[in-house]
């Protein structure tokens, strides 16, 4: 089969490789003179199965209407009277109920673990090296109530097979002595041990060559072309 993708970031560029592996004939098509050159050129590249608790999940509406009147807002919503935006709105509504909030933790805990295992073999079987850190990945909290409300969605976590481990204050300085100075700040914090992170342009733009040595095609800008463009904007 002959499939075309379309940009050459990380997604695009990873999606290439396994295609290209599974026999299938491949372009890449970006609109940069090469691969990285947008989002995943500074991308802070973490892979975190633990991010697992989905948008809308039981507080999220309250948060929302509070959010409503701030333009910094995490999620950033504005009523209007558009039918799709009210039916999408209910549809939001609907997977806040804790039934589904679980559900959707453990299909996001088994996506995160298989992507983050493919990852792993990618990995092994290229011998890759972008700056990647497999130390784990420590979150701490400033907050009483969000170090609470976290502990649900943590626990089902781990039910579905993500090592997710709550920390005390104490315990987060003795991961990362650099947090002291803010000790009395903190309330608590999570660690996964086996979540990883790296270089996410150095990731991209090395699968990329390997993606040219297996055959894939870049249709890119040329660079004396993107540099014009951008002068003349």
């Amino acid at each position: 089969m002959k499939i075309t993708v379309l940009g050459a970031g990380v997604t695009g560029i990873t999606s290439a490789w396994f295609l290209r592996q599974a026999g299938h004939e491949v372009t890449v098509v970006d609109r940069q003179p090469g691969a990285g050159l947008e989002t995943s050129f500074a991308n802070g590249g973490q892979i975190s199965v633990s991010h697992a608790e989905p948008w809308a999940n039981p507080g999220a509406p309250l948060k929302v209407l509070k959010w409503l009147a701030r333009e910094d807002a995490p999620l950033l919503f504005r009523l209007r009277p558009d039918l799709n935006q009210w039916l999408w709105g209910l549809s939001f509504l609907r997977e806040c109920t804790p039934s589904r909030t679980r559900h959707n933790i453990k299909q996001m805990v088994n996506l995160g673990l298989y992507s983050r295992a493919t990852l792993q073999k990618l990995r092994a079987d290229t011998g890759m090296d972008y700056q990647q850190k497999t130390e784990g990945i420590l979150h701490f909290y400033t907050s009483e109530q969000e170090y609470a409300d976290a502990q649900g969605p943590a626990a089902v976590m781990r039910e579905y097979g993500c090592e997710l481990d709550m920390k005390t204050p104490d315990e987060c300085v003795a991961i990362e002595p650099a947090l002291a100075a803010s000790r009395t700040q903190i309330v608590g914090g999570s660690m996964t041990p086996s979540d990883e992170s790296g270089d996410a342009h150095a990731f991209t733009r090395q699968l990329a060559a390997l993606c040219a040595d297996a055959g894939v095609i870049f249709c890119t800008t040329p660079a004396s072309s993107a540099h014009a463009k951008k002068a003349t904007r």
